[in-house]
């Protein structure tokens, strides 16, 4: 069976930084993520669609003069029209109230960006790839995954029947 790659989407003015944090994960997770790097809000919010996983966002992107996005404000964007992609907040802020509000907005989580922050999004991607049945529920619902589930198992029990009967 085939595991389907895990689209990541790193959203950082900083190039260096984006860089970085792509070779990290790549090199701990291989062909299981499919990592894309954005430098602007507008790129990420356009390239968006319900097979991205997870979006890291910085918390504050300059995007030309003196001007930028909140962290905040693409958390509120991308779970408006994404509303089931993670999204993990890399800040510099150490703002408990911003942490909790970026939380009741439906972050995965909002991450101090210093020693360990990354091992942090490497444990939030390691759960999304071991935890597949939470997914699949969220993606198609309880009733589909047990009439999944149901399936299987009656398929194993018609072959197993059938193995008996006629091998047996």
């Amino acid at each position: 069976m085939e595991t389907q790659a895990i689209n990541v989407f790193i959203l950082n003015d900083n190039v260096e930084m984006a860089g970085k944090l792509r070779r990290y994960l790549a090199k701990r997770f291989g062909e299981m993520l499919r990592i894309s790097l954005f430098f602007s809000s507008r790129s990420c919010l356009k390239m968006l669609n319900r097979n991205v996983h997870l979006v890291v966002v910085d918390d504050y992107l300059y995007e030309g003069a003196n001007k930028g996005t909140p962290g905040m404000d693409m958390l509120k964007q991308i779970k408006d029209k994404q509303p089931e992609t993670e999204v993990v907040i890399l800040t510099s802020n150490e703002d408990v109230g911003t942490a909790v509000e970026a939380m009741r907005l439906g972050a995965r989580d909002v991450i101090k960006n210093e020693r360990g922050a990354w091992q942090r999004i490497q444990a939030i991607v390691d759960q999304r790839i071991k935890q597949p049945i939470r997914y699949f529920v969220a993606e198609y619902g309880v009733n589909v995954f047990v009439m999944a589930f149901l399936l299987t198992f009656a398929a194993i029990g018609v072959a197993v029947y059938f193995g008996l009967r006629y091998w047996g």
